[in-house]
């Protein structure tokens, strides 16, 4: 019995992650234009987002987490109301969200490295992902040790913010913002593998609805303070080698 359940677990755990994982080559050898005019015509046809769009999805994803975080007595609006009908509609665990977290950074670094053209010079690309990271990984560390918040589980009290999810939602932001251009699709699966990850997170009562909201909105936030900030770091770098000379 133990050895049945424990398959029922990880066979549908593998084949959600393995079909996420292949869905970015896919999204690729189908959704890129085969020669040069007609892939600048395709890019061309797509509707451009506006600036403020950017900054406008991860306010939301904040403001909404924050507000989600107290415990309203008998109201639908809370993270206890949220948590209570998941476990209660949904009766299964996964270790899925361990990995799945890392896919759109997966597909991002195979992207890179398969030569195909983002909207970075792949040495800058790089140096943006490496401080939308290091600007992740502070707040969410810095939060987790300022607020102690107890997990749903009761395993430890570093529940708020969700870390699985800011880190899917870092690097779907920089597959959005890289590669965007090249098909709808990529982006499409890297926000449904972040999206992916935060709902598993709660269904394995890992992390209130607050905690992935807010995760979600950090990880789109480092990722837009990360193109920002990184033209400037890399001007200073750059003044600081030649003065060195």
């Amino acid at each position: 019995m133990k050895q049945s359940r424990r398959f029922g677990y990880s066979l549908p755990s593998c084949w959600v992650l393995v079909s996420w994982l292949l869905l970015l080559p896919l999204a690729v050898s189908v959704g890129q234009p085969l020669n040069t005019n007609a892939r600048q015509t395709f890019l061309d046809s797509l509707p451009t987002r506006p600036a403020t769009f950017r900054w406008v999805t991860p306010a939301v994803l904040l403001s909404t987490g924050l507000a989600l975080s107290p415990d309203y007595p008998n109201s639908h609006f809370d993270r206890f109301y949220v948590r209570s009908e998941l476990q209660d509609k949904i009766h299964f665990r996964t270790q899925v969200d361990n990995y799945l977290q890392y896919g759109p950074m997966i597909g991002w670094a195979g992207l890179s490295l398969a030569g195909v053209k983002g909207r970075s010079q792949p040495l800058d690309r790089a140096g943006i992902a490496l401080v939308a990271h290091g600007i992740m990984t502070v707040v969410v560390l810095g939060l987790k040790q300022v607020t102690h918040e107890l997990r749903p589980d009761l395993s430890d009290s570093y529940s708020f913010p969700s870390g699985h999810t800011a880190l899917a939602f870092t690097g779907a932001g920089l597959l959005d913002r890289e590669f965007g251009g090249v098909s709808p699709w990529i982006p499409i699966g890297g926000y449904a593998m972040a999206t992916s990850t935060g709902i598993l997170r709660m269904t394995n009562d890992k992390h209130w609805i607050s905690d992935v909201l807010v995760g979600a909105g950090i990880g789109l936030l480092s990722t837009e303070v990360a193109y920002q900030v990184y033209p400037w770091l890399k001007r200073k770098l750059v003044r600081r080698k030649s003065t060195m000379h």
